[in-house]
């Protein structure tokens, strides 16, 4: 939990500290499936300090225990969806790396494993399920700059029943997606809403604030007041 709250909050060393203690608390209480979720923390963690060779050796080592033990017809739900959720920790990574191949590759493995779920779930606080496969493929789009995509994909996700951190993040991925394409009334409304549910996560993010800047220079001299609001609320101004 400590882990997960430090890197919502964009504290990734403390995070990585938390995670680190979770990974060692876990293996002395013989909890494998609390090793792979400590991993999932560790991963994140180390994407949000830019260490991607990190954190690809600590989600592909959780996927190559979780891989034979999925294939059993009764694999329990919350093994699923801590495979599941690796996956697309390695989707996001290769994304950031810019190759489409494995990016959606990872992707689609995520939606074979949602599929076998059938619905959305929260086990290891992962949220894992077939609404957030669909969420990381509008982030991977963006990751990559195909934004046409990201917003196709988009228009069918309905994220109402997750977190409002999680909506929040989807919002902001929908947002920056039309700044790609320069639309910048709708990016600006996906940034009001995103914070709305979520106001600590678009004020401290960085994504959040490189999107507002992005906004600020599209709209030249006339900046809409809506805009320049939020940026200053997020110390962007």
């Amino acid at each position: 939990m400590a882990a997960a709250s430090f890197t919502r909050q964009d504290q990734a060393d403390a995070a990585w500290i938390a995670a680190d203690r979770a990974l060692q608390a876990a293996e002395l209480a013989g909890q494998p499936l609390e090793v792979i979720a400590s991993l999932f923390r560790m991963a994140h963690a180390f994407m949000r300090q830019q260490h991607m060779e990190q954190a690809e050796q600590a989600a592909k080592s959780a996927v190559a225990v979780m891989e034979p033990r999925a294939e059993a017809p009764a694999c329990p739900p919350a093994e699923l969806s801590l495979l599941g959720a690796m996956n697309l920790v390695l989707a996001v990574i290769n994304a950031r790396e810019g190759n489409r191949a494995r990016t959606h590759a990872h992707i689609d493995e995520a939606r074979r494993i949602a599929a076998r779920l059938g619905e959305d779930r929260n086990d290891f606080d992962t949220e894992f399920g077939p609404t957030n496969v669909e969420i990381h493929a509008v982030s991977t789009a963006v990751e990559l700059g195909d934004a046409g995509l990201a917003l196709e994909v988009a228009r069918d996700v309905d994220a109402s029943a997750l977190s409002p951190e999680r909506q929040s993040r989807f919002l902001l991925d929908v947002a920056r997606a039309h700044a790609q394409r320069r639309h910048v009334g709708e990016a600006t409304a996906a940034m009001l809403e995103a914070e709305t549910l979520a106001p600590e996560q678009v004020h401290d993010h960085h994504l959040a604030r490189e999107v507002i800047r992005d906004l600020i220079q599209l709209s030249g001299p006339r900046v809409p007041g809506a805009l320049r609001d939020l940026a200053e609320r997020s110390a962007v101004l």
